[in-house]
C-alpha cells in the first residue's frame, strides 16, 4: 500500500465515521423491520468503515516506492469527462432529453473514447433511441421535452 492509498483509506474512514455519526445523532435509525431515514446511510457508512479497516489490516506496510499519482497528461480525460457531463446536465433543460443525450453521446465518443464518426453516429442514434424508449416509454419516467420530442 503506497502513501496515496493510505491517504484515501484514511479519508474514507473519516468520511464513513461522519456518516455513521450523522445517521445516529440527526436521523432516526428505526429497526430492520421498519427502517428510519438514517438506517441506510448507517449501513453504508459501517460497510465502508469495515472495508477500509480490512484494507489497512491486510496492507500494514507502506511501500517506499513512490510513483506519481498522475502521470503527465493522464488527467486530461477525466477533466473532459466532467465538462461533458456538466454540459449535459445544463443542456437537459434547454435542449431537452433527446437532443442533449444525442450530443452527450457524440461528445463522449469523440472526446473520451476517440471513435470514428460513423461508429459515433450509430452509437449516438441507437443509444439515444434506446434510452428514450427505456426511460420515457417503458418506465414512464417524464423526460425533459425539447427540440425533437
Amino acid at each position: 500500500m503506497n502513501k496515496n492509498e493510505r491517504r484515501a483509506a484514511a479519508f474514507f474512514i473519516v468520511l464513513s465515521m461522519a456518516v455513521i455519526y450523522y445517521s445516529v445523532t440527526k436521523l432516526s435509525l428505526g429497526s430492520v423491520q421498519e427502517p428510519g431515514p438514517g438506517f441506510f446511510p448507517f449501513v453504508c457508512g459501517a460497510g465502508i468503515l469495515l472495508l477500509c479497516l480490512i484494507w489497512f489490516a491486510m496492507n500494514p506496510k507502506v511501500d517506499t516506492c513512490s510513483a506519481p499519482l498522475w502521470e503527465k497528461g493522464v488527467w486530461v480525460a477525466p477533466v473532459i469527462a466532467m465538462v461533458i457531463i456538466t454540459l449535459y446536465t445544463f443542456g437537459l433543460d434547454i435542449l431537452g432529453y433527446c437532443t442533449s443525450t444525442f450530443l452527450f453521446l457524440v461528445a463522449w465518443q469523440l472526446g473520451i473514447v476517440r471513435e470514428k464518426w460513423v461508429k459515433t453516429g450509430v452509437i449516438a442514434i441507437v443509444g439515444t433511441a434506446a434510452m428514450y424508449l427505456l426511460f420515457g416509454y417503458l418506465l414512464g419516467i417524464p423526460v425533459p421535452e425539447g427540440l425533437l420530442i
